[in-house]
């Protein structure tokens, strides 16, 4: 992804084209922010990864004055979002995953009223000893897939099969192995979420009120 320099705001301008509507570059990042390789969102936060593994917050529409860098993390890999938190990946040997935002629904795999742990990414501790190479957030989940052992594992809530688990199994799941062999997992940033399998079969799990997906 190429630098962002802007986002536009209330008083950007548009230019019609014959082909697509565009906006003129208003605003621009911070000088320190040279390179956003990622971006991921939910309803009240934007947050950008940079070249450089470090992470950046803003709300929307207050781009320039508000972008806030997280400060003591390694540098980070890859990000995710759900409805109402966040994941980061860190970039080392054996990578560690963090979470921060709403965590009400155990999104994160515990519960806590620790106002500072919505605010900045916290280690997520059941996961250390695991080699988690890929994160996803999806609805009010999150699933973190161990490339070595093709081991899914998930929290949140787990109503509607949203976990791939059966309803009626806990209604907020800690972290928990879910699925077994599974080479790829493609989150819906939804209440349900597609999973391929090392076989190559793909499988759907969720709410399935508008014909998505099919519960498990």
């Amino acid at each position: 992804m190429s630098n962002i320099k802007s986002l536009g705001d209330i008083n950007a301008k548009s230019k019609q084209t014959d082909k697509f509507e565009t906006l003129d570059p208003i605003k621009t990042f911070p000088e320190e922010v040279t390179k956003i390789v990622d971006v991921a969102d939910n309803d009240d936060h934007i947050v950008f990864l940079s070249s450089e593994g470090k992470l950046y917050q803003t709300r929307p529409g207050k781009y320039h004055k508000k972008l806030k860098a997280f400060e003591n993390l390694p540098p980070m890999k890859s990000i995710a979002s759900g409805y109402e938190h966040f994941l980061a990946l860190s970039n080392e040997e054996k990578p560690k995953v963090y979470g921060w935002g709403h965590n009400a629904e155990k999104q994160l795999g515990f519960i806590s009223n620790n106002k500072d742990e919505e605010e900045k990414p916290i280690l997520i501790e059941p996961l250390k000893e695991e080699n988690i190479e890929k994160i996803f957030g999806s609805g009010y989940c999150s699933f973190f897939l161990n490339k070595t052992t093709n081991v899914l594992f998930g929290c949140g809530v787990s109503t509607n099969g949203v976990l791939g688990k059966p309803e009626i199994e806990e209604e907020y799941a800690e972290i928990q192995k879910l699925h077994e062999n599974v080479a790829n997992v493609f989150g819906c940033h939804s209440d349900h979420t597609l999973m391929m399998k090392t076989d190559g079969k793909l499988y759907g799990f969720g709410l399935n009120l508008d014909g998505i997906t099919l519960f498990f």
